[in-house]
């Protein structure tokens, strides 16, 4: 008897301990907003707000500041939730309407040919296993960054074997290409199409004010002719002014119609899959700051875009999230305009729209990237946590 009053003793000095721990540290990790009192765990209804910005029923009648116990497991999931509250990010949502302009890194490879010579037909670039999608990047160790650059190089190689370090599907490959004299011209020729720069319009998504970087299309850009990302060595954004509207109809995709307008106000990075990102020269509207969504945040249901149709000034217009992909790169979720003043003018979603910010319950959730050619009045959005993550 006396060996099992002191084994129960021993387990209940071991659980009193494991509870007292228990409290202490959730009293050292809790916010100020909450506290322990008398065994009691309570939180203030700021944090007890769930993700419609409502305080749960079971939070009392609000007359008092702290007046809600809460079950060990969920006080748990709530003190995640606050530490991850302190990792939230704020950002000014965009929706003006921008220039892009392009500077590729190497040059792209977008088309080869064959052309006559005195010894007959010939195509040097075919021979060396240069393909379409390859990006150049260097002829006999010089870096090449233009398309006049390279035409000199081969027009002053006197026919001598080339080696040329180019990059295709991310891996480098070494090739040697010897330049042909073209019996029309009389110089030297290799057969190349190539693409040193491209530009267009979109929009912007967001700026940083923290540390002056933004994020624009939610998609890379890509090159017309080969299907192949746009390798960039730099470039920039620029003001933008909208010329016209073409209305998107079921199988045919609208499309912004714009000119660059302004000198150069923000430095493009990176293209890659997720957008361009950058560094941008002017921060205005910093009033408009709004707080970033976590994944768990983002619901089916009613939402906004801010775009740019009308008048070069980013609108409001109403939207509806049906269906949420986490799966996706850039197709996260698929939105649907329920406006009418938009579908008047677009028709929906349209070409240049890309980039247009996603609001919901407050809160920035994503981006527009793509509309469905047969249903203009969907597209897709991706999340804006995958935006910041393809940032860096």
């Amino acid at each position: 008897m006396k060996k099992i009053i002191k084994i129960s003793t021993s387990v209940i000095t071991a659980v009193s301990l494991f509870i007292l721990s228990f409290i202490v540290c959730l009293n050292l990790s809790l916010s100020d907003e909450a506290y322990i009192s008398d065994g009691v765990i309570y939180l203030s209804e700021h944090i007890l707000q769930n993700r419609n910005g409502k305080i749960p029923a079971s939070a009392g009648n609000g007359t008092n500041k702290h007046n809600v116990f809460l079950p060990v497991t969920d006080i748990l999931s709530r003190n995640n939730d606050l530490k991850r509250e302190q990792d939230r990010k704020y950002l000014i949502p965009g929706g003006n309407l921008i220039g892009i302009r392009l500077k590729t890194d190497g040059v792209l490879v977008v088309g080869t040919e064959s052309f006559d010579t005195d010894k007959g037909n010939a195509s040097p670039a075919t021979d060396a296993g240069i393909k379409v999608g390859d990006t150049l990047k260097t002829v006999e160790d010089i870096k090449i960054s233009d398309n006049a650059q390279l035409s000199e190089i081969i027009a002053s190689s006197e026919g001598c074997p080339l080696d040329i370090e180019i990059i295709r599907d991310g891996q480098t490959i070494a090739v040697t290409l010897t330049p042909e004299i073209s019996a029309v011209t009389g110089e030297y020729k290799c057969g190349l199409w190539i693409r040193d720069s491209t530009g267009g319009i979109g929009t912007l998504t967001y700026c940083d004010a923290e540390n002056g970087s933004f994020g624009s299309l939610g998609h890379g850009i890509y090159d017309t002719d080969t299907g192949k990302i746009i390798p960039t060595e730099k470039g920039e954004i620029c003001d933008a002014t909208l010329t016209g509207i073409t209305k998107g109809i079921n199988g045919t995709a609208g499309e912004l119609k714009g000119t660059i307008t302004g000198d150069s106000y923000g430095s493009i990075i990176t293209n890659n899959e997720n957008g361009i990102y950058g560094n941008i020269d002017i921060i205005s509207n910093t009033l408009d700051i709004l707080p970033v969504a976590f994944l768990h945040e983002v619901t089916t249901g009613k939402a906004e875009i801010i775009s740019t149709v009308r008048d070069n000034k980013a609108e409001i217009f109403e939207i509806e999230i049906e269906r949420i992909s986490k799966s996706a790169e850039n197709k996260n979720f698929v939105v649907k305009v329920t406006d009418d003043e938009l579908l008047e003018i677009t028709g929906g979603i349209v070409q240049g729209m890309s980039g247009s910010p996603i609001i919901q319950n407050g809160r920035i959730v994503g981006a527009v990237t793509h509309v469905f050619v047969n249903d203009p009045t969907k597209g897709y959005g991706i999340f804006i946590d995958n935006m910041l993550e393809a940032a860096g």
